[in-house]
């Protein structure tokens, strides 16, 4: 129980720091000479080269265990955090982007592992999942709040001082007071890269994973151009991002939902996320405060719901390579989403993509469903 307090502040802090930096990068490289194209390319890059760490960090993960994979990044990360005080030229901003990218390829799947390897059954991992989805959705809620102000009082270097402090409390507790879970039993047989990829359990998990980060990423890239484009200030910004962290916080304290199966509750997500998008299209420059909150009642749906299914489908010591390559599924609709929406704002809504997207993700999993019910009645009849 203590270190899993310890993980979940830990956890919170990252994800502070994290989203603090949103409503201060999109100005901060338009500042520097940055366009909305390069902007999208700095953020494709940098997620792209997390894709191809999480790659490499599963393994290691799942072989050394998962604490100095959570406390070597984070030193590194307050140190590239800080660095953002010193650029001059967008070129900097960029490699520092790329930077922060590697790092996180090795933290994010660490702390899932860890945080897996607190339970034994299906409904603590449900439970635990959900309060990962509450403790990440608190610190995205209050961050850019925090990171609209400071960047309005004391402009982009206090907010990157705060920023790059925040992470250091966060690596100082990881060394001092995270221990190292108890090596886990040895696996039958190790699980590679690729059939991680093809194992059919798991398809739907990534193609889940794929659409909601596309639409996220969407979202994230277009909100920050409303104080450049709109005249939006960057407090309002960040409380339009605060507004998703509501809905998602709605969702979460509805504690009957782990009793629900994963499934559903994944599929449900989806159908709410489309419809949030679709309300996001029609409501003109500005999102709506509603279709905001029903964005992140979706996310506060799915989420839980896609960990979950994760952990029932792997064994314990192939996780770390599982949600390694979750990761990478993230960063792959990270990836896309923001070059996608800087080439085609010019000339349709790239909500409208990431709608075309959700759909096709919800179409090929009702497929799924529909196939292994067929095969379910075969077998029994």
């Amino acid at each position: 129980m203590k270190d899993k307090t310890i993980l979940f502040v830990i956890l919170f802090l990252i994800f502070i720091s994290m989203h603090m930096q949103f409503p201060v990068f999109t100005p901060l490289a338009v500042s520097l000479g940055a366009g909305s194209f390069l902007i999208g390319v700095m953020l494709s890059t940098t997620s792209f080269v997390n894709l191809t760490g999480n790659i490499v960090a599963g393994s290691y993960i799942d072989r050394f265990g998962a604490k100095w994979f959570i406390v070597i990044p984070l030193f590194l990360l307050s140190i590239s955090l800080f660095s953002h005080t010193f650029i001059e030229k967008s070129s900097h901003l960029f490699f520092l982007r790329v930077v922060n990218g590697f790092i996180l390829a090795f933290l994010t799947p660490a702390c899932m592992t860890m945080l897996a390897s607190f339970a034994k059954s299906s409904q603590k991992q449900s439970k635990n999942m959900a309060m990962n989805t509450l403790i990440v959705t608190l610190a995205m809620t209050v961050a850019p709040l925090i990171g609209g102000f400071l960047g309005e009082r004391f402009g982009a270097d206090g907010a990157y001082y705060a920023i790059s402090f925040t992470t250091a409390v966060a690596f100082i507790l990881s060394l001092f007071f995270l221990n190292q879970p108890s090596k886990v039993r040895p696996v039958k047989k190790e699980t590679g890269i690729l059939a991680m990829f093809l194992y059919p359990p798991l398809l739907p998990v990534f193609l889940t994973g794929f659409a909601i980060m596309f639409a996220q990423g969407t979202l994230m890239y277009e909100l920050p151009f409303l104080s450049v484009e709109q005249g939006v200030t960057k407090g309002t910004v960040g409380l339009m991002a605060a507004f998703m962290g509501i809905g998602t916080l709605i969702v979460l304290s509805l504690v009957f939902l782990h009793k629900l199966p994963a499934k559903f509750r994944a599929v449900v997500g989806l159908f709410m996320m489309a419809g949030a998008l679709v309300w996001i299209m029609f409501s003109g420059s500005i999102p709506t405060k509603g279709s905001l909150i029903l964005f992140g009642a979706a996310s506060g749906v799915i989420m839980p719901a896609m960990m979950t299914l994760v952990t029932e489908a792997i064994e314990e010591g192939n996780r770390g390579k599982a949600f390694a390559f979750l990761s990478a599924v993230f960063s792959v609709g990270t990836i896309s989403s923001p070059f996608i929406a800087a080439a085609v704002r010019t000339y349709i809504s790239p909500y409208f993509v990431a709608w075309v997207v959700m759909m096709f993700v919800i179409m090929f999993i009702g497929l799924v469903l529909m196939n292994s019910q067929k095969h379910r009645k075969t077998i029994q009849s």
